[in-house]
């Protein structure tokens, strides 16, 4: 995938409310994904609405994908057994900062 429409993904995902993370890893998975292809992996938030999350990054991908283009989408919870592998793949496009941490001497006040 050409680097600018890589960039435009991820400057839509960044602006659905409900996205934490998004990954763009070629995946390969015989008999369902062959030849090997990029996906959009989406990690979504527990209390979103995963319908209409994907319905907006649907949206999206019309807008941006040439005609006659598909890019297979996603959805993962925090809890997937399979997104430490995506994450692994260092393809993210889009991750939330992480919360900020206290300092160790600050955890009581």
């Amino acid at each position: 995938m050409a680097q600018e429409l890589s960039d435009s993904i991820a400057r839509m995902v960044r602006e659905i409310v409900g996205i934490q993370e998004a990954y763009l890893p070629q995946c390969f998975v015989k008999a369902v994904v062959e030849p090997p292809a990029q996906v959009l992996v989406l990690v979504l938030d527990a209390s979103t609405n995963e319908q209409s999350v994907l319905n907006s990054v649907g949206e999206g991908l019309v807008r941006l994908l040439p005609k006659g283009t598909h890019l297979d989408v996603w959805p993962m919870s925090d809890q997937d057994s399979l997104l430490g592998t995506v994450r692994g793949t260092r393809m993210h496009v889009h991750c939330q900062p992480p919360p900020e941490r206290k300092p160790w001497w600050k955890i009581f006040g």
